[in-house]
C-alpha cells in the first residue's frame, strides 16, 4: 500500500515509518490458484473501471462481522474494484470521527449544564465572594466522547476583582466548601446525589446532572486545568488542525472501552493522550521534513502510535516533551524517575515543566500491553483483507478469526485421504462492495454510548432543559460563501452532508427540526435557499435546499438548468438514502 505523500513517491521502509507496500497487489501479478481451495484469486489486472454498484444497506462486512455504526448503510470505502488500503483506512478514521463527534444538540446540552450550574452559584449568597463556573478538559477542547464527563472548576474570586478569595485558599477551606456546594446542588435539583472526594490530591465532587444525565466533576480554584486546555486547543486547531483531533478521539475511545481512561484508577487522561500524539507528530521524521501529509495518513499514524508506545518506546529512561518542536528528555535529569517504579511513563507538562503529567498513571504497563495488542490486531485485519482480495479468503488461519463461521483447524472435517479440508469460506462475501472495517478490530461502540446519545437527543427535542432554564436554542449559522459571493460545490456538499449526518444521529429528529437548528447563510432567503454553484459546464446554475416542502420529513434537494426555469426535482433524503446533490 503506497502511503500518499506530497511528493507521491513510494516511501522507503524505515524503522520510524510503517510502509504497507508489501500488501498492495502488483499490476504485473497473474491470476493465482489458491492452494486447498482451487479458487481463482482476483488480481489487479481485473478491471477497476467497472460500473460502481448502487449503494445498498449492508448488515455485514465482507468477513461476516456486523457493520460498525460509523459505516452503517454504506458500502466499501475507497474507489474502484481494488482500492488503496491506506485510502480506505484514512476514510474509515474520518468516518469514525464524524460519528463519534458531538452533534450540535449534544454540545448545547452540555453548555446548558454549565449554565445551570452558574445560575445556582449566582443565586447563592457568599459574602465577599464571587463564584464563577469554568470548564476545562475535553469539553473546552472539543475532544470529548459522548460518554465523557464535564470537568468543571468553581473559581472563588474576591467580590471586586479577579483574585482568588483568601478565604478559600487553603485545602481545608476548599474541602468544607465542597460539602456545602454538594448540599446546595441537591437542594436546587441539579442532581440527586453528590460524592465528595475530599482526600484526593485535588478534592472534587463527582455528580450527575439530573435532566441530561451527564456526569460532572467539580473542583475548586483549579485554574491549571484551563491552561492545559488552551495548550490542547492550540495544538489541535492551529498546529495539527487536520490530524490531531482524529487520532486522539480514536485512542480515547480505545482506552474508554477498556476502562483505562480514568487517571484516578491508574488510566491515561485526555491531556496525556493529546501530548503523546503531539509528540508522535513532532518527532516523525517524514512529517518534520514535509514528506508526509498527516491528514491523508490518519490510519497509518494511528497504527504507528500503537507500535511506538506499545512496542518500541523506552519507558525506563525517556521523558516526552512537546515544548518548541518537541524532543525526548532523560527521566533522571528531569527528576521524574522513580527507582521503585522505573516503568512509569513520564510526560513533561508544557504549562509547568516541573510537573509530570502521567505520574498518576500507575497502570501504564497494562496500557502498554494493550497498545501492543492493538498494533497486532490492526495489522492482522489489514492482511486478512489483502489476502481475501487476492485469494478469496485469508490463507493464514491466524487471520481468519474475523469470520464467525470458520472452524478451528483441529475441528475441520477430514476427507477420504484423511487430510484436513480447507476452512469454511461461507462467511466471506463475494460482493466487492461489501463494507470493510479495519477499525472495528480494535474499536466498538457499546450500548451505553448509544443509549447516552439517544437520551440527550430525546431530551433536547422535548425541550426539558430549555424549559428549566427558560431559554431557546439559537441555530448555528453556517457561512460557506466565498469572497465573490459564490459557493464551491464541495463546500455545499460538506455543509449539507454535515446537517444530514446530524439528522441521522438524531434518532427520530425530523429534517424540519434539523433545519430549524442549522440555517445556511447562502444567497437567498426564507427556508428555500438559492446557492450559486461553481461546477464545470454549469456555472451559475443554482441548487435549492428546500425545507421539506412536501411534509414527508425528508430534506429535498433541487436543481435548475436552462431548460427548467422552475426547478427540477433531484433527490429526497431519508434515513435509508445517501445524499447525492446532482448539478
Amino acid at each position: 500500500m503506497a502511503v500518499e505523500t506530497k511528493e507521491k513517491a513510494k516511501p522507503a521502509l524505515t524503522e520510524d515509518f510503517i510502509g504497507f507496500g508489501d500488501i498492495s497487489s502488483s499490476e504485473d501479478e497473474e491470476a493465482v490458484d489458491v492452494p486447498a481451495t482451487g479458487k481463482r484469486g482476483r488480481t489487479d489486472n481485473d478491471s477497476d473501471n467497472e460500473a460502481d454498484a448502487a449503494p445498498g444497506t449492508y448488515q455485514k462486512c465482507y468477513n461476516g462481522q456486523p457493520v460498525p455504526p460509523w459505516l452503517a448503510g454504506q458500502r466499501r470505502l475507497g474507489t474502484g474494484k481494488s482500492p488503496d488500503i491506506n485510502t480506505m483506512i484514512n476514510e474509515e478514521v474520518t468516518k469514525f470521527v464524524s460519528y463519534i463527534s458531538p452533534t450540535p444538540e449534544e454540545h448545547q446540552m452540555r453548555s446548558w449544564v454549565i449554565e445551570r450550574m452558574q445560575r445556582i452559584l449566582g443565586a447563592w449568597t457568599l459574602p465577599g465572594t464571587r463564584a464563577v463556573a469554568k470548564c476545562f478538559g475535553s469539553f473546552e477542547t472539543r475532544l470529548y466522547l459522548p460518554t465523557s464527563d464535564i470537568d468543571m472548576t468553581i473559581m472563588l474570586y474576591n467580590e471586586h476583582n479577579d483574585e482568588v478569595s483568601p478565604a478559600y485558599a487553603g485545602r481545608e477551606s476548599i474541602r468544607q466548601f465542597l460539602y456545602r456546594l454538594a448540599r446546595q446542588l441537591k437542594q436546587n435539583g441539579f442532581c440527586h446525589n453528590c460524592e465528595v472526594i475530599a482526600n484526593a490530591r485535588v478534592p472534587i465532587i463527582k455528580t450527575t446532572e439530573r435532566i441530561s444525565g451527564i456526569a460532572v466533576d467539580i473542583s475548586i480554584n483549579a485554574d491549571s486545568g484551563m491552561k492545559s486546555a488552551q495548550v490542547q486547543k492550540s495544538f489541535s486547531e492551529k498546529v495539527y488542525p487536520n490530524a490531531l483531533r482524529a487520532i486522539v478521539l480514536a485512542i480515547k475511545q480505545f482506552l474508554f472501552q477498556r476502562s483505562m481512561n480514568e487517571v484516578y484508577t491508574g488510566g491515561m487522561g485526555s491531556y496525556a493522550i493529546t501530548l503523546l500524539v503531539v509528540s508522535l507528530l513532532q518527532m516523525h521524521p517524514r512529517i518534520r521534513s514535509g514528506g508526509l501529509d498527516a491528514s491523508k495518513n490518519l490510519g497509518v499514524l494511528l497504527i504507528e502510535f500503537f507500535e511506538l508506545y506499545g512496542k518500541r518506546f523506552n519507558y525506563d529512561t525517556v521523558c516526552v516533551s512537546v515544548r518548541e518542536n518537541g524532543c525526548y528528555l532523560n527521566k533522571r535529569n528531569k527528576t521524574f524517575f522513580s527507582p521503585t517504579q522505573p516503568y512509569l511513563l513520564a510526560i513533561e507538562d508544557p504549562c509547568d515543566t516541573s510537573n509530570d503529567v502521567t505520574k498518576g498513571t500507575y497502570g501504564i504497563s497494562r496500557i502498554k500491553q494493550t497498545f501492543s495488542g492493538a498494533y497486532d490486531l490492526f495489522n492482522n485485519a489489514i492482511f486478512a483483507y489483502h489476502q481475501t482480495r487476492k485469494y478469496g479468503q485469508p490463507i493464514n488461519d491466524a487471520l481468519n478469526v474475523g469470520a464467525p463461521n470458520s472452524e478451528p483447524a483441529k475441528k475441520r472435517a477430514r476427507g477420504k485421504s484423511g487430510k484436513a479440508q480447507a476452512p469454511s469460506t461461507k462467511a466471506v462475501s463475494n460482493d466487492p462492495w461489501a463494507p470493510v472495517s479495519f477499525l472495528s478490530s480494535i474499536l466498538h461502540i457499546d450500548a451505553k454510548t448509544v443509549s447516552m446519545r439517544q437520551r440527550l437527543i430525546t431530551t433536547f427535542h422535548k425541550g426539558t432543559m430549555q424549559e428549566a432554564l427558560g431559554v431557546e436554542y439559537q441555530p448555528q449559522l453556517v457561512n460557506a460563501l466565498n469572497s465573490n459571493g459564490t459557493v464551491p460545490s464541495d463546500s455545499v456538499v460538506n455543509a449539507v452532508s454535515s446537517a444530514l449526518e446530524d439528522h441521522k444521529k438524531g434518532n427520530g429528529a425530523t429534517a424540519q427540526e434539523q433545519i430549524n437548528r442549522m440555517k445556511f447563510d447562502f444567497a437567498g432567503s426564507g427556508n428555500t435557499l438559492t446557492i450559486p454553484v461553481e461546477t464545470t459546464g454549469n456555472e451559475g446554475n443554482p441548487v435549492f435546499i428546500s425545507d421539506d416542502e412536501d411534509d414527508d420529513d425528508v430534506l429535498d434537494v433541487y436543481g435548475e438548468d436552462d431548460d427548467d426555469e422552475d426547478g427540477q426535482y433531484y433527490e429526497d433524503y431519508s434515513d435509508d438514502d445517501d445524499l447525492h446533490i446532482v448539478y
